[in-house]
């Protein structure tokens, strides 16, 4: 969702998927305990049973999104709970991805992070739209809102889908702030984005947005 020759808006990022995707005790109460209390009842009301641990103890609680805010680069990334190792691993990894590229479409110059988060062709595309932005005097600023769901996983492989809540980006032009072309119409689009793990940890190999569509 953001500058791509030709048009001066939206998403940067190939569609390529690089070949092979191979990414306390009680104070003391100072008095002596009455006496006549029956001491079987003392104990009943004052022992917790197991059946009170369990119910203490062992309520499930249900994990909720996390959001990854990253104010800097003009971008939060809302990630769903991961259902394990390889999705956490993948997520974590979009996370620092999406962190790097809005970092650099707003700084204008490509981030050193990203040939380590992103396969090739991808970096690429990244570089081609900071070239675009230099030859237009263009930059975003703003905050720019990345919700993903994990669509498909395995070990090595994790496929997510999602929006992006681009409306509160601004294009800034010569100096003057304005929103990008196509916002008004599609402010939050769907997103696509392959992650690939071949034994050399986890990378982006695809990562798409549908900047005509609305999420």
């Amino acid at each position: 969702m953001l500058a791509h020759p030709p048009r001066r808006f939206r998403a940067t990022l190939l569609t390529l998927c690089a070949g092979v995707l191979t990414l306390a005790g009680c104070g003391e109460s100072g008095g002596e305990e009455p006496t006549g209390l029956d001491e079987a009842t003392t104990s009943a009301t004052t022992t917790p049973t197991a059946t009170d641990e369990a119910t203490a103890t062992d309520e499930p609680t249900e994990a909720g999104p996390t959001e990854h805010a990253f104010p800097e680069a003009g971008v939060t990334i809302v990630t769903p709970p991961p259902s394990g190792p390889a999705e956490a691993a993948a997520l974590a990894t979009y996370v620092e991805f999406a962190r790097e590229w809005r970092w650099s479409l707003g700084e204008v110059r490509l981030s050193e992070q990203l040939a380590g988060l992103a396969a090739a062709p991808v970096v690429d595309g990244v570089e081609s739209s900071l070239e675009y932005q230099v030859d237009n005097g263009i930059r975003y600023g703003g905050q720019m809102v990345i919700t993903p769901v994990v669509e498909e996983s395995s070990d090595t492989l994790v496929v997510l889908g999602g929006c992006v809540d681009g409306s509160e980006v601004v294009l800034i032009d010569d100096g003057e702030e304005r929103a990008p072309d196509g916002v008004d119409q599609h402010p939050v689009i769907p997103m696509h984005a392959v992650l690939a793990n071949d034994g050399g940890g986890w990378r982006v190999n695809e990562n798409t947005l549908d900047e005509d569509e609305s999420c």
